[in-house]
């Protein structure tokens, strides 16, 4: 049987057979198409997967008295549905191995911890930014108002500003 009359089986009497039997003949020239697209290993199936559709589309789609041979209209449409989801696909790669780490060495910094002048600094200091008490909870359990308190917060943050 030849091409056009696998396609007036399909179009007009919803051949099953007719189906496996076009989708087997062209499964190596979709194949040709996809590897002729020189992209990654881990797209063809993918790309395959569209030609595959590509030739549904195009036995549906076919016309016979256009006077052009199914072969060259699927082949035209396979090629520009490919080229265009070529187009789509990420610009960037994963890497596999990442040999291109090895050697690589992080040098971490002390951290100098700044300098408290007074007890009143050291007071809001453990409180405030280590033990995360609230500014009313450290003026019940010292002697000093929340100004003071205040005005030590920001002392304290301007120290760590200029030691970063």
């Amino acid at each position: 049987m030849n091409d056009y009359e696998l396609i007036y089986l399909i179009q007009v009497e919803q051949d099953e057979i007719a189906l496996n039997f076009l989708f087997k003949k062209y499964h190596k020239f979709i194949w040709k198409y996809v590897h002729l697209l020189d992209v990654q290993e881990k797209e063809h199936d993918d790309l395959h997967q569209e030609g595959v559709l590509m030739l549904h589309k195009a036995i549906k789609t076919f016309d016979e008295n256009r006077n052009k041979s199914f072969t060259r209209y699927f082949e035209l449409i396979l090629r520009r549905h490919l080229f265009h989801v070529k187009r789509k696909l990420p610009n960037y790669y994963l890497y596999e191995h990442t040999d291109f780490i090895k050697g690589v060495s992080y040098i971490e910094e002390e951290q100098t911890p700044i300098q408290l002048y007074s007890e009143l600094e050291q007071i809001v200091f453990d409180q405030y930014f280590l033990c995360k008490q609230s500014v009313t909870s450290i003026c019940r359990t010292t002697k000093y108002s929340k100004k003071q308190i205040y005005n030590t917060i920001f002392r304290i943050k301007e120290k760590y500003k200029i030691m970063i």
